[in-house]
């Protein structure tokens, strides 16, 4: 009997199936566990991340907005830091701590660090319920670069007038009363100036006057000119003098420049004239003129004014405006108690930076196209220390003699190394004969010709240049123009002990501009100068 083909057992694949979807099955649910774990320190490491960032913020935030009372106020510099985090949402205690402090290298630059506890949410198995993160940010404030002064006033010149022997000479100005040093201050080669609201802009002051030959002046600003006065720590009766702030007008020279401080009518003369002088406490805040507290201000005192000076030494040839006025109908002047003299405008200052603007655009002067010269000096008691300059842009008037002359232009820190310095000069060169300017650069053996370029509005330009002509022969080859001048500094400005101090110098990092003209002459013109890129901004380490 035969059997059957096929009497084996069974194959066993499908156990062996079995066997093996069940290890599939294990090795998901154990990469289910790798899978969350990893999501889990993802999640946490994003969360840790993310919240870094936000710390990061509020503390740039904090430094930004503390550094601006730096150097002058650093305990008002911590407490803005403080309270600009915590609108970021950081306010100290519970394992949150801010801390602002004050750079020991620059004393411009606040620092600011935030740590901060991060609460975990996977990390939490292990035990791990929070982090802490530390950020630092670094924030430096550039102060608007000092102008035309490094000492205790600014604007001061020297008085010509025409001796009762028949002699023109010309005088110092007497130091304002209380000063300390000697009696007579040394010439700076310039009178502070400003323009009248009814000017033309083509005569130098690019701001105060409100016309530009038959159109508005687009740049006119009716704030005027702001001068900063910085009295220093122990100061507790700093006092703020003016100089023949009072308009009265005076003759010409034989040349052609005008005598005194140099007030004259430019267009109609006889018209009244109103110089505003108004003293502010900046608060330590240079660029925000919104918290500044007023002072005190000149008043009427100086309003109105229609007059001019008929003693024979400032008579001259008898004109006090450049359209032949004789004065008949004009007070005179001769005995006004502030012409070339001292006027008090303030006393009784405590320590801190003021703020002097000088305006001209009240209504009065609408119709009036005049120009008033003046100078300021602060006086403080002891040993306190005071310094007058102009405010990233000033008006200046000088009467130029043949030859060379020279002017402090600004100051430039060292902290400033690798950036780039603008100076823009307005309308300069309205002298007769030939104009030339150059640049000096400060260093510890005296002053030197700086390379610059330059452009300006009508077209003119320069590269890789250490001069520019402004007149020839008699010609302004910027009338009404703007010069922009750009001066790059190397890493090493300052730097490897360039103290950029020459000798005779009080102050380190006061630049010059030297003015050589062939032939005599009077000069309007508006200076700015700045530092290229935002004032208050984040540095690295």
């Amino acid at each position: 009997m035969n059997q059957p083909a096929n009497d084996s057992q069974p194959p066993e694949r499908p156990a062996r199936r079995k066997r093996e979807a069940g290890q599939v099955l294990a090795l998901f649910v154990l990469s289910i566990f790798v899978i969350i774990g990893m999501v889990a320190v993802v999640a946490d490491v994003s969360w840790f991340w993310a919240n870094s960032l936000k710390v990061q913020r509020a503390a740039d935030a904090a430094a930004l907005a503390g550094a601006i009372y730096l150097p002058g106020a650093p305990p008002t510099a911590y407490s803005t830091a403080r309270a600009e985090a915590a609108k970021n949402g950081y306010v100290g205690g519970s394992g949150t701590s801010i801390t602002p402090t004050q750079d020991a290298r620059n004393p411009r630059r606040l620092n600011v660090t935030i740590t901060a506890p991060v609460q975990t949410f996977f990390a939490r198995i292990f035990g791990l319920h929070q982090i802490n993160v530390t950020q630092t940010a670094r924030a430096e404030f550039a102060l608007p670069v000092p102008m035309g002064s490094p000492q205790s006033y600014f604007g001061i010149y020297q008085l010509t007038y025409k001796h009762t022997n028949g002699q023109w000479r010309t005088d110092n100005v007497r130091k304002a009363p209380g000063a300390s040093g000697s009696a007579q201050l040394a010439s700076q080669g310039f009178w502070g100036a400003v323009i009248t609201r009814g000017g033309q802009r083509q005569n130098g002051d690019a701001y105060s006057p409100a016309n530009n030959g038959g159109s508005a002046n687009a740049q006119y600003d009716a704030n005027g000119y702001d001068y900063t006065i910085e009295f220093g720590p122990g100061t507790t009766n700093g006092r703020v003098f003016l100089y023949d702030a009072t308009f009265c007008a005076v003759g010409h020279h034989d040349s052609g420049s005008y005598l005194g401080t140099g007030d004259h009518w430019i267009g109609t003369s006889g018209t009244p004239v109103t110089t505003d002088f108004i003293l502010w406490n900046t608060r330590n805040t240079p660029f925000d003129t919104r918290d500044d507290i007023r002072v005190t201000d000149s008043g009427t005192r100086f309003t109105n004014e229609n007059q001019v000076d008929k003693s024979t030494g400032y008579i001259g040839d008898g004109r006090y405006g450049d359209d032949g006025y004789n004065g008949a109908a004009s007070a005179d002047c001769r005995s006004d108690a502030d012409h070339n003299n001292w006027y008090r405008l303030a006393q009784n200052l405590a320590a801190g930076t003021y703020r002097l603007q000088v305006t001209t655009s009240s209504a009065g002067n609408v119709n009036t196209n005049a120009e008033n010269m003046f100078g300021i000096q602060g006086v403080a008691n002891g040993s306190a220390t005071v310094k007058v300059h102009g405010t990233s842009k000033m008006a200046m008037y000088n009467n130029l003699n043949g030859g060379a002359s020279l002017f402090y232009l600004a100051q430039i820190d060292a902290i400033h190394a690798g950036k780039t310095v603008e100076i823009r000069l307005f309308d300069p060169g309205d002298v007769g004969g030939d104009a030339v300017l150059r640049i000096k650069r400060p260093t510890n053996a005296g002053y030197t010709d700086t390379t610059f370029s330059y452009t300006a509005d009508n077209g003119r330009s320069g590269t890789n240049v250490t001069s520019i002509q402004t007149a020839s022969g008699g010609t302004n080859l910027f009338n009404n123009s703007w010069i922009t001048i750009t001066v790059p500094l190397s890493n090493l400005y300052g730097q490897a002990g360039d103290t950029l101090r020459p000798p005779g110098e009080s102050q380190p990092g006061w630049w010059k501009m030297e003015y050589t003209i062939s032939a005599s002459g009077n000069d309007t013109t508006t200076w700015e100068v700045s530092i290229r890129g935002n004032p208050v901004h984040l540095v690295s380490p």
